[in-house]
């Protein structure tokens, strides 16, 4: 990747490469993340879940549900599932933030972070075959090592990919998720007092909260005419929000209100298509947890200030809170 560029820059990057290769560097991974595996992961999330809040309800208030525990339980996650330190989870934020950044990292500190990133990364891949173990890296390497099937390039792509995307937009989400609740109390007490009711309140969070666009810089192998009698030319550019589908009144009655008891829940939060998100299903259950856990736990949690008074990043593909002050 280019030192002044961003992810989407970065041709080899899986969220922008075409079969037979995405195909192939995907099957690699995708048994990781299947249904059944992300629920055998749940026991797990609830128990991190529940030490990182034990953990906030120790310290002193208001906290920073950001920094606290939204961020913290699915990095947490992400590094026992690759088998990679939690300890070093604050230099995957730093990172992420870098790689992530439209405007605001200058072309330096995005040199910087990506030499610092694949130092590691290559580290961490050494370490671990003279100490191997039993966790996705392990098979990540041994399609390299033993079976040849990625490249030495590609292993350690996929693993710096894997640790960026594992976290930055669940912890988002889940930020997200916690300030629609509290700004929506009538239904916030209608989850809280019917917790079967979490799993379509996450679905109509991933609706409308989603902390990005969607949508990936792509370009038009053939020309292609568009219902509203537009062109989009062969080799023109496109910026599709996939998610703007997500207010789409013809399939979403009033698209703007937030409703936990929606019947059509076939949201595009995850995209569509080859490149539907690899980690769904396991972000689908770190909210289902992280939110019902907050919860259930803090019955009285409450916003400190107001809403409109809360600062959002910007600079950076995707847009969340910076802080979320709260107490109980």
């Amino acid at each position: 990747m280019l030192p002044d560029a961003d992810f989407s820059d970065d041709p080899n990057a899986l969220v922008n490469m075409d079969p037979p290769d995405h195909t192939r560097l995907r099957r690699m991974v995708q048994a990781a993340f299947t249904p059944r595996r992300a629920e055998s992961w749940r026991p797990r999330i609830q128990a991190v879940a529940d030490q990182l809040l034990t953990e906030m309800r120790a310290g002193s208030r208001p906290a920073d549900l950001m920094a606290a525990f939204a961020f913290p339980l699915p990095i947490n996650i992400i590094c026992e599932l690759l088998g990679v330190p939690a300890e070093d989870s604050p230099y995957f934020r730093s990172w992420s933030d870098m790689f992530l950044s439209t405007s605001t990292a200058s072309a330096p500190q995005r040199s910087k972070a990506a030499t610092e990133f694949t130092a590691y990364v290559d580290t961490l891949i050494a370490a671990r075959r003279g100490n191997p173990g039993e966790d996705l890296l392990d098979d990540l390497i041994d399609a390299h090592d033993a079976n040849d099937r990625l490249s030495a390039d590609e292993l350690a792509r996929m693993v710096r990919g894997l640790i960026v995307a594992g976290h930055e937009t669940t912890g988002n989400v889940i930020g997200r998720g916690i300030l629609t609740l509290l700004r929506h109390p009538n239904q916030l007490t209608a989850v809280r007092h019917d917790p079967a009711l979490v799993p379509t309140a996450v679905e109509e969070i991933l609706r409308m909260e989603v902390p990005g666009h969607g949508g990936l810089l792509r370009v038009a192998t053939e020309s292609v005419a568009l219902p509203s009698g537009a062109t989009v030319e062969q080799g023109q550019g496109v910026l599709a929000p996939v998610v703007a589908a997500n207010f789409d009144p013809r399939h979403f009655p009033d698209p703007g209100t937030f409703d936990i008891h929606r019947a059509d829940d076939k949201h595009l939060a995850f995209g569509h298509g080859p490149h539907y998100c690899l980690g769904a299903n396991l972000a689908r259950v770190e909210l289902q947890v992280a939110i019902g856990t907050v919860i259930r736990e803090f019955p009285t949690l409450a916003l400190v200030g107001t809403a409109e008074e809360l600062a959002w990043t910007n600079g950076s593909r995707v847009c969340g809170l910076s802080r979320l002050p709260v107490t109980w």
